[in-house]
């Protein structure tokens, strides 16, 4: 299998993007309900504004261009961010639904030990992954410069959201 650790934030979603803020008191309860009915997944369960940051502030391009990874090479979501939640399982799967991107997600790391520098954490969430799933070929999409001391020829190192140089990187990876 090829892999995608994906991280979020300024990976998908820039740093500045703040529309979903913006949004809460708008209409926020009519539209969760509305993506709920849409994916067919009851996304009141969820921080509303993880649901609004999603559907208003993930960069249009950076979806499209992990599409495009993900479908030139096959590889599947393995989400690696601090969106995910131990109580929810599902919960990156369900967000990824309103981008299309759910029938993508094969898992979400194991959260560990939240004590650990950040870095080190999510290295080793990695390492527990690659050792968990049958996995040949992998990338790391992420914005942590540290992961590229632990995973030098994987990891694709994003700058606010994932560029056309980051795409071109991450596919010759995958498929190398």
């Amino acid at each position: 299998m090829k892999a995608v650790f994906l991280d979020i934030d300024g990976v998908l979603q820039p740093y500045s993007a703040e529309e979903h803020f913006y949004e809460i008191d708008k209409r926020a309860k009519a539209l969760v309900a509305e993506l709920s009915k849409k994916h067919n997944v009851d996304f009141s369960q969820y921080n509303i504004i993880d649901v609004l940051a999603t559907y208003y502030d993930w960069e249009e391009q950076a979806v499209a261009r992990l599409k495009y990874i993900l479908d030139t090479t096959g590889a599947r979501i393995i989400a690696s961010t601090d969106w995910r939640d131990e109580k929810r399982p599902r919960k990156i799967h369900d967000l990824l639904a309103i981008h299309s991107l759910n029938t993508y997600w094969h898992a979400d790391n194991i959260i560990l030990d939240r004590s650990m520098p950040f870095v080190e954490r999510r290295a080793l969430e990695i390492k527990d992954s690659l050792r968990r799933y049958p996995i040949d070929k992998f990338v790391v999409l992420d914005d942590l410069i540290g992961l590229k001391d632990h995973f030098p020829n994987n990891t694709v190192i994003t700058h606010d959201y994932i560029n056309l140089s980051n795409t071109e990187e991450a596919v010759k990876i995958l498929t190398r």
